[in-house]
Protein backbone atom coordinates (compact mmCIF):
# COMPACT_ATOMS: atom_id res chain seq x y z
CA UNK A 1 0.00 0.00 0.00
CA UNK A 2 1.93 2.84 -1.55
CA UNK A 3 1.43 5.62 -3.44
CA UNK A 4 3.77 6.26 -6.37
CA UNK A 5 5.42 9.28 -6.75
CA UNK A 6 7.01 8.40 -9.80
CA UNK A 7 10.51 8.48 -11.33
CA UNK A 8 12.78 11.44 -10.26
CA UNK A 9 13.60 14.00 -12.44
CA UNK A 10 15.91 15.90 -11.29
CA UNK A 11 16.28 19.95 -11.96
CA UNK A 12 18.86 20.46 -14.36
CA UNK A 13 20.91 23.05 -11.85
CA UNK A 14 20.43 21.14 -8.81
CA UNK A 15 20.65 23.25 -5.89
CA UNK A 16 23.20 22.95 -3.11
CA UNK A 17 23.21 23.32 0.41
CA UNK A 18 26.38 23.41 2.39
CA UNK A 19 27.30 21.33 5.02
CA UNK A 20 28.44 23.60 7.81
CA UNK A 21 29.83 20.86 10.41
CA UNK A 22 29.25 17.94 12.13
CA UNK A 23 26.84 16.55 15.00
CA UNK A 24 28.08 14.29 17.62
CA UNK A 25 25.10 11.46 18.40
CA UNK A 26 26.82 10.66 21.15
CA UNK A 27 29.56 12.48 22.79
CA UNK A 28 30.72 16.14 22.17
CA UNK A 29 32.87 16.12 19.20
CA UNK A 30 36.10 18.59 18.86
CA UNK A 31 35.37 18.57 15.00
CA UNK A 32 32.78 21.45 14.87
CA UNK A 33 35.23 23.67 12.62
CA UNK A 34 35.26 21.15 10.30
CA UNK A 35 33.34 21.94 7.19
CA UNK A 36 32.47 19.69 3.66
CA UNK A 37 31.72 20.83 0.50
CA UNK A 38 28.27 22.04 -0.37
CA UNK A 39 25.48 18.92 -1.21
CA UNK A 40 23.24 18.49 -3.45
CA UNK A 41 20.76 15.91 -2.32
CA UNK A 42 19.42 14.26 -5.81
CA UNK A 43 23.20 13.38 -5.83
CA UNK A 44 23.72 11.89 -2.21
CA UNK A 45 21.15 9.71 -3.24
CA UNK A 46 21.61 9.54 -6.94
CA UNK A 47 18.53 10.68 -8.32
CA UNK A 48 19.80 11.22 -11.56
CA UNK A 49 19.57 7.14 -11.96
CA UNK A 50 16.79 6.09 -14.04
CA UNK A 51 16.15 3.39 -12.27
CA UNK A 52 15.37 5.27 -8.79
CA UNK A 53 11.70 6.23 -8.05
CA UNK A 54 10.30 7.59 -5.20
CA UNK A 55 7.40 6.04 -3.00
CA UNK A 56 5.52 7.01 -0.03
CA UNK A 57 4.95 4.64 2.63
CA UNK A 58 1.73 3.94 3.84
CA UNK A 59 1.07 1.62 6.77
CA UNK A 60 3.09 0.73 10.35
CA UNK A 61 4.80 -2.92 9.07
CA UNK A 62 8.22 -1.52 9.40
CA UNK A 63 8.29 1.20 12.20
CA UNK A 64 10.51 -1.52 14.31
CA UNK A 65 13.62 -0.38 11.54
CA UNK A 66 12.34 3.53 11.17
CA UNK A 67 10.08 3.84 8.18
CA UNK A 68 6.82 5.13 9.06
CA UNK A 69 3.39 5.86 7.17
CA UNK A 70 3.96 8.66 5.08
CA UNK A 71 7.55 8.49 4.81
CA UNK A 72 9.58 9.19 1.45
CA UNK A 73 11.29 5.70 0.14
CA UNK A 74 13.90 6.14 -2.79
CA UNK A 75 13.81 2.88 -4.51
CA UNK A 76 16.09 1.59 -6.94
CA UNK A 77 14.32 -1.30 -9.58
CA UNK A 78 17.37 -2.15 -10.99
CA UNK A 79 18.87 -4.05 -8.04
CA UNK A 80 18.34 -7.70 -6.80
CA UNK A 81 17.80 -8.40 -3.32
CA UNK A 82 20.07 -9.33 -0.75
CA UNK A 83 19.62 -10.66 2.95
CA UNK A 84 18.37 -7.98 5.06
CA UNK A 85 17.62 -5.58 2.31
CA UNK A 86 14.12 -3.81 2.32
CA UNK A 87 12.21 -4.83 -0.48
CA UNK A 88 9.02 -3.58 -2.76
CA UNK A 89 6.99 -6.40 -3.61
CA UNK A 90 3.90 -6.87 -5.51
CA UNK A 91 1.71 -9.56 -4.38
CA UNK A 92 -1.79 -9.86 -6.94
CA UNK A 93 -2.38 -5.67 -7.74
CA UNK A 94 -1.03 -4.70 -4.10
CA UNK A 95 2.25 -3.07 -3.45
CA UNK A 96 4.27 -4.05 -0.33
CA UNK A 97 7.18 -3.39 1.99
CA UNK A 98 9.21 -5.74 3.98
CA UNK A 99 12.81 -7.01 4.86
CA UNK A 100 13.66 -9.62 2.84
CA UNK A 101 15.90 -12.43 4.71
CA UNK A 102 17.04 -15.45 3.03
CA UNK A 103 16.82 -19.13 5.12
CA UNK A 104 19.34 -21.77 4.61
CA UNK A 105 17.52 -24.40 3.19
CA UNK A 106 14.21 -22.90 2.88
CA UNK A 107 12.18 -20.41 0.60
CA UNK A 108 13.06 -16.78 1.67
CA UNK A 109 10.55 -14.57 4.09
CA UNK A 110 9.51 -10.97 4.16
CA UNK A 111 9.79 -9.94 7.42
CA UNK A 112 7.39 -6.90 9.18
CA UNK A 113 8.82 -5.43 12.16
CA UNK A 114 5.47 -4.61 14.07
CA UNK A 115 3.92 -7.46 16.19
CA UNK A 116 0.77 -6.02 14.77
CA UNK A 117 1.88 -7.05 10.90
CA UNK A 118 2.18 -10.38 9.46
CA UNK A 119 5.81 -11.21 7.71
CA UNK A 120 5.05 -12.84 4.25
CA UNK A 121 6.62 -16.70 3.54
CA UNK A 122 7.89 -16.19 -0.36
CA UNK A 123 7.00 -19.70 -1.58
CA UNK A 124 6.01 -19.54 -5.35
CA UNK A 125 7.40 -16.26 -6.89
CA UNK A 126 4.84 -16.88 -9.64
CA UNK A 127 2.49 -14.40 -6.61
CA UNK A 128 4.72 -12.10 -5.62
CA UNK A 129 7.16 -9.90 -7.71
CA UNK A 130 10.24 -8.04 -6.37
CA UNK A 131 9.23 -4.52 -7.91
CA UNK A 132 13.10 -2.28 -6.25
CA UNK A 133 15.13 -2.04 -3.45
CA UNK A 134 14.47 0.41 -1.11
CA UNK A 135 17.68 2.51 -0.38
CA UNK A 136 16.81 5.53 1.61
CA UNK A 137 14.27 6.93 3.67
CA UNK A 138 13.40 10.40 3.99
CA UNK A 139 10.95 11.37 6.93
CA UNK A 140 10.58 14.18 9.01
CA UNK A 141 11.70 14.47 12.20
CA UNK A 142 10.51 17.16 14.04
CA UNK A 143 7.92 19.92 13.00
Amino acid sequence: MFSILGPIIPPVDPLRKPIVGRVSCGFPSPALEYSEPPLSLDELVCLREPSRWLLRADGDSLQGIGIYDGDVLVVDKALEPLDGDIVVVVIGADFCCKEYRERLGKSPILLAHNPLNASIEVGEWEDIELWGIVLHNLHRVSR
